[in-house]
């Protein structure tokens, strides 16, 4: 078929006629295209085959398995839980189970906030920094709402002799008065770092930064917090022992790393 150019106007070169294989969309006969990438599907330039189950599918099947799964948890749940929701030392339960989750989130908080900056992260590229920092911020969120909830739940317990006042004030709880006061002193403590950092692009990195580094500290406190004021820390002692031993293990070797690194600095001028 003979291709006739459009007309031109006097003074003006003709334009080019682009080839008809070189059209927007169109594919070679042997299916791969000039770019060497062949396309979806069969290869033959058709539409990719469409999978078993579509995205609106797939998250129906995902809502109707989490549902699924809720209802079963809920129904043992609550067969098992009869008696203990009438038991007055349920918000004593409730309280120590919500510590005792707080106080795990601090620790992977507290762990990855290390491991960001240890001279050691880098000999491991599989995990990026920006995963690091997403996954300690979120585990932040979640030890201040556990925290909260902790808090909550043995202040209004009538049968804990801590109260309001013991546990916002330090010292002022009846119930192991030294221990619950390490456990003020570290929420405080929590509180202070978190918000410092959350406030960093605007007080600057001077006030925010050595703020945030007393976050072991915090964390030294919440251990013997709930050492001494827990009535199972004799059963949780592998737990604060494990945890005691990653975050100041994690700790000693950045500050002996860094400290290393400044020495071979030193040398090498």
């Amino acid at each position: 078929m003979t291709v006739v150019p459009p007309p031109t106007r006097p003074g003006r070169p003709p334009r080019a006629v682009p080839e008809l294989g070189a059209a927007r969309g169109a594919v070679p006969p042997d299916g791969i295209p000039p770019d060497g990438v062949p396309p979806d599907g069969d290869g033959a330039g058709g539409p990719p085959s469409p999978g078993l189950l579509g995205p609106a599918a797939r998250t129906t099947l995902l809502l109707v398995l989490v549902l699924a799964g809720s209802l079963l948890v809920g129904a043992v749940a609550g067969a098992r839980g009869r008696t203990l929701v009438h038991d007055r030392m349920l918000p004593w339960i409730l309280g120590r189970g919500l510590g005792v989750a707080a106080y795990l989130a601090l620790t992977a908080m507290v762990a990855l906030g290390v491991w960001l900056r240890h001279p050691w992260r880098s000999r491991f590229h599989r995990t990026s920094a920006e995963a690091v920092l997403r996954g300690h911020v979120t585990l932040a969120a979640c030890t201040l709402t556990l925290l909260a909830g902790h808090l909550t739940s043995l202040a209004l317990d009538r049968y804990a002799g801590v109260g309001w006042v013991g546990a916002l004030v330090p010292f002022g709880a009846h119930y192991r008065p030294t221990g619950v006061a390490l456990g003020t002193l570290a929420f405080y403590g929590v509180v202070l770092v978190a918000g410092t950092a959350a406030l960093a692009g605007s007080i600057g990195r001077r006030v925010w930064f050595p703020v945030h580094t007393v976050s072991v500290l915090v964390f030294c406190l919440t251990l013997a917090h709930g050492a001494l004021s827990g009535s199972d820390g004799y059963t949780l002692r592998w737990v604060y022992v494990a945890s005691g031993v990653l975050v100041l293990g994690l700790q000693a070797t950045r500050w002996a790393a860094g400290a290393a690194r400044r020495g071979s600095a030193a040398v090498g001028e």
